[in-house]
């Protein structure tokens, strides 16, 4: 197989740049070289490096290569080209190479994806090249796949560069906070890659407050894609302006605005529009639809158009359908919740979705075990915000908003809202 200029590049800077293998050996593994000869190369350098913590020398994969079976025509052919790689001058910039490892990745994830449903096709089992093909290309959890290795202390020093380097991007980018300054104070937010829900009874204000997050996000400078599988997208957007503007949602929805509202609404976007990046896509869809393999084709489709989504909200996954089916309504349910994780991970995207409480919680401060299917909803999910009310608050439009369970960080966390519907806002009452 011919060489690819930019897996030798990347693997003669490798041999040469100790802190260059730091910082990307956690990223690109060895199945990610194509030609033969650069995957040998790669998992010496992997092995040896683990043990020593230094580079290889040339000497090394000399005394590496006689230690194998092959012939001394292929252990020839090994050395001239690793020895040239030694030698070899870089012709792209480093810049370059580092900005093109992760689609490096994401081609060679697919092109293996590809040939394993090919095998599954050649053995006429077209159904179960299909299944594997989803599940490698969006769900990510094939048993082929592998996950992320971590070596606790062989791989200290990649993990504290990763980390510097990721102290270096801003908090938003990293973190989608809440609307709620209290709960902000003790953390951060949705972090990348988790998996958020807030839990209610009907008519608690669910779908507003996931719109709060989604205004929060925008005006964080944060690319948001939206779901609405109940709503209608033009209500979900009637919402948000609802919410930016501050003026009543009934007056934009039946457009009877006074001529000061009007000229505040159109100065307040003419300014967001020209000031802002960013922005936020609503998508309608219904239910019997719409699946994680519908939402990673739309994410896909936005991305071709330069759109690129940074925080994911579907409202609600309680509607949505999963990828596997199973007899079991429970396991059908706690499936589609599996997909949107492993999803969110795949992509490493954080993302919010809203979940039924059961009725018997109607009136009650309600725990993280008040969510429909409980069990499996709790241990899946990475963040869990609960709405409630009691009879009392329901007569002063109050609402207890708590993070009931956080993963990675603080829980047990509420506050006291005052529900202004008519403008589509949750106010922090202090």
């Amino acid at each position: 197989m011919a060489l690819s200029a930019f897996e030798a590049d990347l693997l003669s800077v490798f041999l040469k740049d100790e802190k260059k293998y730091l910082s990307f050996s956690a990223k690109i593994k060895e199945k990610h070289f194509r030609n033969e000869i650069l995957r040998w190369t790669y998992k010496v350098l992997e092995m040896y490096f683990a043990k020593y913590k230094s580079l290889p020398t040339i000497k090394v994969f000399k005394e590496e290569l006689n230690k194998t079976a092959f012939n001394s025509e292929k252990k020839k052919q090994y050395y001239l080209i690793i020895k040239k790689l030694y030698k070899r001058k870089v012709k792209t910039s480093l810049k370059y190479l580092e900005d093109n490892i992760e689609s490096k990745i994401e081609q060679e994830e697919f092109l293996l994806a590809v040939d394993h449903s090919l095998r599954d096709i050649e053995k006429g089992n077209i159904s179960a090249a299909k299944k594997s093909l989803l599940t490698n290309l969006i769900l990510n959890s094939s048993s082929r796949n592998e996950g992320e290795m971590i070596r606790v202390l062989r791989d200290w020093e990649s993990r504290q560069v990763l980390r510097k380097e990721l102290s270096k991007i801003p908090i938003s980018k990293r973190f989608v906070s809440t609307p709620y300054k209290s709960i902000n104070a003790v953390t951060n937010g949705i972090q990348i890659s988790e998996a958020a829900t807030i839990a209610g009874t009907t008519g608690m204000g669910k779908s507003i407050i996931a719109g709060e997050f989604g205004v929060n996000s925008l005006l964080e400078g944060l690319n948001v894609l939206h779901f609405t599988l109940e709503n209608l997208a033009s209500q979900t957007a009637a919402r948000y302006d609802s919410r930016l503007s501050e003026i009543e949602y009934d007056t934009i929805k039946l457009y009877n605005f006074s001529k000061s509202q009007l000229l505040s609404f159109k100065k307040l976007f003419v300014a967001l529009a020209s000031g802002m990046k960013n922005d936020v896509v609503i998508k309608e869809t219904v239910k019997n639809e719409t699946d994680i393999i519908m939402v990673d084709k739309t994410i896909e489709s936005l991305k071709l158009d330069g759109f690129n989504t940074e925080f994911l909200i579907i409202d609600s996954c309680d509607l949505m359908s999963s990828v596997q089916k199973y007899d079991s309504y429970r396991l059908d349910r706690a499936s589609i919740y599996w997909d949107f994780k492993f999803y969110l991970k795949a992509k490493r995207l954080p993302g919010l979705t809203t979940t039924q409480l059961k009725s018997s919680s109607k009136y009650k401060k309600s725990k993280v075990e008040d969510l429909a299917e409980a069990y499996d909803k709790a241990r899946i999910l990475d963040m869990v915000y609960i709405v409630s009310q009691s009879p009392e608050q329901e007569k002063d439009d109050v609402i207890t908003f708590s993070l009931d369970k956080n993963r990675d960080g603080p829980g047990n966390i509420s506050l006291d809202l005052y529900a202004d519907f008519s403008r589509m806002r949750l106010l922090e009452l202090l």
